[in-house]
């Protein structure tokens, strides 16, 4: 099961480049019909959805429409087009038939902001994007800061909820504490850099991707000055503030499968306690992968495994071993190393 090719040689690039121009050549010396090109994909394309109250709502719907649809909340501070960063196995994604729809939080990329709008707002644009998609169950998919509004949509919509998936988020919300620091925010400076807003560690894996470090400088710079808003911290310190003012969740009538995504060497999440996930949806089987040498970037490390137990493989365990890539029992991996887990492409760079 290998869902990403391995690189070509230059060798071999070159000989399919000479390989095509004559059959160009051949094709126009014989009076032959030439081959049939089409556009390669740029990234999805956002789609605009009035409101009733006026405000204009950003969406991207990226998949087949029978697909199984996927409601993505991107992290903290971050654009429609965050969904971007999941381009690096889009196409594992489509093999797996699933459709994944993102709608843009208050304030970020193109979307104005409105300081009286709340996580209940968002949930009500969401569920009008769903409703204008013609879309009844869906799947819901939270990493970082997004995962707060992801309980939020689980929370309205439990009855339409077909699976639950955290990833480097917090059950935490509606906690009051978490905001009487009294210090500035270290973001009201850090919005103005996005290389500093979007930066991995130079031992994170994600570097093995060519171009995601780029692509998510990309999203920083988007989500912050796109409209000609300047990096103004407005929107993202009223984001954080939800996280504390928003009521404390009532999970307890979710009852959906809840897979939930740790790093336990992540230094943002540091206090989060696996048994608080599911202390926290005391009616669902709540999966806790825990990940020993993962870092606040599990939900793209692993996001192989995340979208096989989206698909409804949640069962098994994804690994590569001796260079085969296998569907396992979580039992198998007793003994074994972490680092095995996912696709051989983790292991091949």
């Amino acid at each position: 099961m290998h869902y990403l090719g391995r690189k070509t040689t230059v060798k071999t690039r070159l000989a399919r480049v000479i390989s095509l121009c004559l059959l160009l050549s051949i094709a126009v010396v014989h009076g032959q019909q030439s081959p049939v090109f089409d556009f390669d994909s740029l990234g999805p394309t956002v789609e605009q959805l009035a409101t009733e109250d006026g405000r204009t709502i950003h969406f991207i719907d990226d998949g087949n429409i029978g697909g199984t649809p996927v409601v993505f909340s991107g992290g903290l501070g971050t654009s429609v087009r965050v969904i971007r960063l999941l381009d690096f196995l889009q196409t594992m994604r489509r093999e797996l038939n699933l459709r994944f729809i993102t709608v843009e939080r208050n304030g970020f990329g193109q979307t104005t902001f409105d300081a009286s709008l709340t996580m209940t707002d968002y949930v009500r644009d969401v569920e009008q994007v769903l409703e204008h998609l013609q879309i009844e169950r869906f799947a819901v998919f939270g990493i970082s800061g997004g995962g707060p509004y992801t309980a939020k949509i689980a929370e309205q919509n439990a009855d339409r909820l077909l699976s639950i998936h955290m990833a480097a988020t917090s059950p935490a919300i509606g906690n009051p504490q978490r905001c009487n620091s009294g210090s500035p925010s270290p973001y009201t400076e850090m919005l103005r850099y996005p290389m500093q807003f979007f930066g991995f560690p130079a031992a994170s894996p994600l570097h093995r991707i060519e171009g995601f470090q780029d692509t998510a400088f990309d999203e920083a710079a988007r989500a912050h000055n796109l409209r000609g808003q300047s990096a103004d911290p407005a929107p993202l310190l009223h984001e954080l503030s939800l996280y504390c003012s928003e009521d404390v969740m009532d999970s307890a009538h979710i009852d959906v499968p809840v897979f939930v995504y740790i790093g336990l060497q992540d230094e943002v999440l540091r206090s989060v306690d696996p048994n608080d996930w599911i202390a926290a949806y005391p009616n669902a089987q709540v999966n806790v992968r825990t990940y020993p040498d993962g870092g606040h970037d599990v939900q793209y490390r692993h996001l192989d495994q995340i979208l096989l137990d989206i698909s409804g493989a949640g069962d098994s365990l994804l690994l590569c071993e001796d260079g085969v890539e296998k569907m396992v029992l979580p039992e198998y991996m007793a003994g074994k190393d972490a680092n095995l887990l996912g696709l051989c492409a983790w292991q091949d760079k």
